[in-house]
């Protein structure tokens, strides 16, 4: 009976992966006939992935976990990263080891343009599927930290929700704990006006 009920949980996390997949490849690829927003200036956006604090020192946490920005505007997001640990993607989660959804889908890691982060060396990401984006956050070295940047541009209003689909959270698949707690692995862009 434990172990239908642990299928039955691992069945229903790959349908909710595959379907969160598709998403983002859907949401990557917008039509042609997409009209262009005009360039409302640039905003740079900074927030921090730290372990061992809070009241969950076991979990890493985004800090500045949500932000306002202006539609049309650039965001330039840049996250420095002090979790030395990864959480390599497996199956149809590996797709998020590709940057996607950025200005030419680069990010710069300590200053080299990338297109990807290996698999085995991804910690965290961070995943606005209702956006296209996806910025994989490759592990810092022991003791010190890795500086990603990456430029988006925030194309339509509202509220999107951005999430780490790296498993660095608790339980079998790794998808529990700080992954489904809103301001530690999750948090939400609001973007305004016109």
């Amino acid at each position: 009976m434990a172990l239908a009920a642990i299928l039955a949980g691992v069945a229903a996390s790959v349908l909710v992966v595959t379907g969160l997949a598709w998403g983002l490849r859907t949401a990557v690829d917008p039509p042609s006939s997409a009209q262009p927003i005009a360039n409302k200036g640039t905003v740079v956006e900074s927030m921090s992935i730290v372990t061992g604090s809070g009241k969950r020192a076991d979990w890493p946490v985004y800090t500045d976990s949500s932000f306002t920005v202006h539609k049309g505007q650039t965001v330039v997001l840049q996250i420095t990263s002090y979790d030395d640990g990864t959480a390599p993607l497996a199956g149809v989660q590996s797709m998020f080891d590709s940057v996607r959804g950025t200005v030419s889908d680069r990010e710069t890691v300590d200053g080299k343009a990338v297109r990807s982060v290996p698999n085995t060396d991804v910690s965290h990401t961070f995943t606005v599927v209702s956006l296209g984006v996806n910025v994989p956050i490759p592990a810092a070295p022991t003791g010190g930290a890795v500086l990603v940047v990456a430029r988006f541009v925030a194309r339509q209003s509202g509220t999107f929700l951005w999430q780490c689909y790296a498993p660095c959270g608790s339980g079998t698949n790794g998808m529990g704990g700080a992954m489904s707690v809103q301001g530690w692995m999750e948090g939400h862009i609001h973007v305004v006006g016109a």
